[in-house]
């Protein structure tokens, strides 16, 4: 068991509170006084018009200094309030790498252990989740489902939540697969509660966000007072609405149920440059490479996704929530750190994180996507298939593989209506293919007449779907 953190390291983490504040005290002052066009005012106001989202804020954190940290557009539409640096933004998934943290303080407490079963710390569980530990739930590689399949406009306790989630189908067997879930940072939340005897966002608040100098960090509570609060904005027949109420339940989970600004998370860029708070074992465990039964290692690590390889590794993770959209990315071995949030549902910010990273360091890879040379053209009007079988609601349950039966229902009538109301598709290529996670993973593009989406399409050695995800984006040469 990892030793608790030492005065010393206490005592550096309120050293750094300090200076912290003195640092995003003044990139608050400097950054609205920027009357000058920049490259990073033109990509961000580029997104804002070409998406149709009211308003976007940003931080950039490079070689452990806070570069940048400001907001564009509208926060509030009808009270023509503008974005700041301290809006609070819902994040979405990308709050994941937070729980995964407030994990790792509880092993350093001694109180929980990566490699126990589940069930050790939270009473009732099932039998089916028998081999299911701390460690599944954090990597993704548990088999509990994708999402905890309750009502989004009921409340519930947490009892009846875990019992929701009991009712349901493993997918697969611990450890033998990588698959992103909701649920597992759902059960990650209900661990940290019942080990503290508080809720996981208060643990947060006084473990996690004050300690790194998150100010204005707090779980989602719509009926709270809470300054600077950004509004999320859908649409829906082509015009900006107000996102749909929900229950506080479903806004109230540890898979991302948080409210942070571009100050909160310039901050925590910060202590990802410098391993702060957390022992260095601890952050060893959150970088290390997510590997499943056998050995074969995902592009993933707990709480992030990865993409490519040596000085060229980049950690990610996106958040789609409420009319929000925010995107996390980091590259390691550049020391450079880029968030960006957004309060319309159609904004890219992906995209935008990816083009203000270049911007600080042009050697990072941003050439525009084009086909893979030599494709097989079999291969690729198989996966074209697939696609439209599932545009048509005629997906065929033997061509997907570890997918419990409701999964793969929730799963194949969410995209059925994405792609249904794109009308025919225009074109469809392969962008790229590699090995992870003991798959074949593809990378297809298909052309609408007006919009394009990405498929990301992992097979199995039998050539049946084992991952699958389909999403929308700005262009078909994005890139990649």
């Amino acid at each position: 068991m990892v030793a608790r953190t030492t005065g010393v390291q206490l005592r550096r983490v309120m050293t750094f509170s300090r200076i912290h504040s003195t640092l995003l005290g003044a990139a608050l002052a400097i950054a609205p006084a920027q009357a000058h066009a920049d490259a990073i005012q033109d990509i961000a106001q580029a997104e804002l018009a070409r998406s149709g989202a009211p308003g976007m804020a940003l931080a950039v954190v490079r070689d452990g200094r806070v570069v940048r940290v400001e907001g564009f557009g509208e926060a509030n539409i009808e009270q023509g309030v503008r974005v700041h640096p301290d809006t609070v933004f819902k994040t979405g998934a990308t709050g994941m790498p937070f729980t995964a943290a407030l994990m790792m303080l509880l092993v350093e407490d001694g109180k929980v252990a990566l490699d126990a079963p589940v069930s050790q710390y939270l009473p009732g569980t099932p039998d089916k989740w028998a081999g299911v530990t701390i460690r599944n739930l954090i990597e993704n590689t548990s088999g509990l489902p994708a999402t905890p399949n309750g009502d989004f406009l009921a409340e519930y306790t947490r009892q009846e939540m875990l019992a929701i989630l009991a009712s349901q189908d493993i997918n697969f067997a611990p450890g033998t697969r990588y698959r992103f879930s909701y649920a597992n940072y759902v059960v990650l939340g209900q661990v940290i509660e019942e080990v503290t005897g508080e809720h996981w966002t208060e643990f947060a608040r006084h473990r996690l966000f004050e300690p790194l100098g998150m100010l204005t960090a707090r779980g989602i509570d719509e009926l709270a007072i809470i300054p600077n609060r950004a509004a999320g904005y859908e649409v829906r027949d082509g015009e900006l609405r107000n996102a749909a109420w929900i229950s506080a339940t479903a806004n109230s989970t540890a898979d991302g149920s948080l409210y942070l600004s571009a100050l909160d998370f310039a901050a925590w860029g910060q202590a990802l440059s410098q391993r702060l708070l957390l022992d260095d074992a601890s952050w060893d465990e959150l970088d290390h490479a997510i590997s499943i039964d056998g050995g074969a290692a995902c592009a993933a690590v707990p709480g992030w996704f990865t993409q490519g390889a040596g000085r060229d590794l980049a950690k990610w993770q996106a958040g789609t929530w409420q009319g929000f959209q925010t995107y996390g990315l980091t590259y390691p071995e550049h020391d450079l750190t880029v968030f960006v949030m957004a309060n319309g549902e159609a904004a890219n910010a992906k995209d935008v994180a990816r083009r203000v990273a270049a911007t600080f360091d042009p050697s990072l890879p941003l050439a525009g996507a084009v086909p893979m040379a030599g494709a097989d053209s079999a291969t690729i009007a198989h996966a074209r298939q697939l696609v439209e079988d599932i545009a048509a609601g005629a997906a065929k349950r033997a061509d997907y593989a570890d997918f419990a039966d409701l999964d793969f229902r929730e799963l194949t009538e969410m995209y059925a209506a994405m792609l249904s109301a794109l009308g025919p598709m225009d074109d469809f290529a392969l962008y790229e293919k590699r090995e992870s996670c003991a798959e074949t993973q593809f990378l297809y593009r298909a052309q609408y007449a007006s919009s394009v989406t990405e498929i990301r399409m992992g097979l199995g050695t039998d050539g049946r779907i084992t991952s699958l995800e389909i999403v929308p984006i700005g262009d078909v040469s994005e890139p990649l």
